[in-house]
C-alpha cells in the first residue's frame, strides 16, 4: 500500500503523487484539496480527511473511499467506478 501525507500539498501535487502511486493508496491529512482522482481509473484510494470540490469528477473506474466529510460535486459526470463517503456530503453529489 502506498501512503501519501497530504498535509501542505496543493491539489496539483497531490494528484501527481496519486498518478505515480501503484496498488492501493491511502491519503492522510486531506483538507480541502480539490479534483482528487479526477479522471482516474484502475486505482483503489482511501482518503482520511475532507476532500475538496469535484472529488472523482470524470472518474473512469477507480474506487474511492472517504473516512470523513466531502464537499460539493462529488462524482460529477463520472462514467464508471465507486465513491463511498463515511460522513456528510450534502445534496450535490453525482450530478
Amino acid at each position: 500500500m502506498t501512503k501519501i501525507d497530504a498535509h501542505g500539498l496543493g491539489y496539483r501535487e497531490l494528484n501527481e503523487e496519486l498518478r505515480r502511486a501503484e496498488g492501493e493508496i491511502e491519503i492522510d491529512g486531506c483538507m480541502g484539496q480539490r479534483f482528487i482522482a479526477s479522471g482516474m481509473s484502475g486505482k483503489k484510494i482511501k482518503i482520511n480527511g475532507i476532500p475538496g470540490n469535484a472529488l472523482g469528477a470524470y472518474l473512469n473506474g477507480a474506487d474511492i473511499t472517504v473516512h470523513g466529510n466531502a464537499q460539493d460535486a462529488v462524482g460529477d459526470t463520472m462514467s464508471a467506478g465507486r465513491i463511498v463517503i463515511y460522513g456528510n456530503i450534502g445534496d450535490a453529489a453525482g450530478y
